[in-house]
């Protein structure tokens, strides 16, 4: 059993997450999907080794974003974001560039063909997994977010790449915590990940008056359906704090 870095959720879950989950924490823009990612990293424990592959954030800033909740930065971070800024949005940007120059036509079909090859030579999901397999067991991961994937490939293939790494997780005795925004998907593929995933916890934001209500739901445990249920929570200079039920 390891813990999610919230104790209170600990006590409302199994007094923890037991190892080999894979956790889905889903939610709206706004709700703090990606203080919870953070956080959850920075709750490692001693043996865990811990990496962050982030979509949507310059390692500086993610850093800095930890660092100003006090929470621990001690991990690898694995930037797929930078990687296809790289590979492919540079070329883009460059083929844009030639064109409003008024670069010639054979120099444009030049760098299109490139860019091209660079993109059949980055499949970020096949990245993905060889970075999965290299990680020492026990380890403690955060995909934050599934969202990019779902964005630029087929969801069938994404679906197929967290079923393998639900897998390994499982089979390192190691946990997991993907991140995905609710309801930006078809809702085919949204249940596909639900059904896959061991935990799916939900961050939810009602407005009421002037203020916000802010309510975590724990929406499924594998094997566990009494767990299920709706806990309150803030955030606080120390990150997303105490968990009491909701009512």
């Amino acid at each position: 059993m390891t813990t999610t870095g919230i104790p209170a959720l600990d006590t409302a879950l199994l007094k923890g997450i037991p190892r080999g989950f894979t956790v889905l924490v889903t939610g709206d823009a706004g709700t703090a999907l990606e203080l919870f990612a953070k956080q959850f990293a920075s709750a490692n424990q001693d043996s865990e080794n811990v990496v962050y592959f982030t979509t949507s954030e310059r390692d500086q800033d993610l850093l800095a974003a930890m660092d100003s909740f006090g929470l621990k930065t001690e991990m690898k971070i694995v930037n797929i974001g930078e990687k296809y800024y790289q590979a492919v949005l540079a070329q883009q940007l460059e083929i844009s560039r030639y064109r409003q120059e008024g670069i010639t036509l054979k120099d444009i079909r030049k760098s299109e063909t490139e860019a091209r090859g660079e993109r059949r030579s980055t499949d970020l999901l096949s990245y993905l997994t060889y970075e999965f397999a290299r990680m020492e067991a026990p380890f403690r991961a955060v995909v934050d977010s599934l969202d990019f994937f779902l964005d630029y490939y087929p969801h069938t293939g994404v679906l197929s790449v967290l079923r393998t790494i639900k897998s390994y997780t499982q089979h390192a005795e190691s946990v997991c915590l993907v991140t995905m925004l609710n309801r930006r998907h078809d809702a085919p593929t949204q249940s596909g990940v639900e059904e896959i995933v061991d935990c799916v916890l939900e961050l939810e934001r009602v407005r009421e008056g002037a203020t916000f209500q802010r309510n975590l739901l724990i929406r499924k445990v594998r094997n566990h359906p009494q767990l299920t249920g709706v806990h309150r929570y803030e955030i606080t200079k120390d990150g997303i704090s105490t968990l009491p039920p909701a009512g």
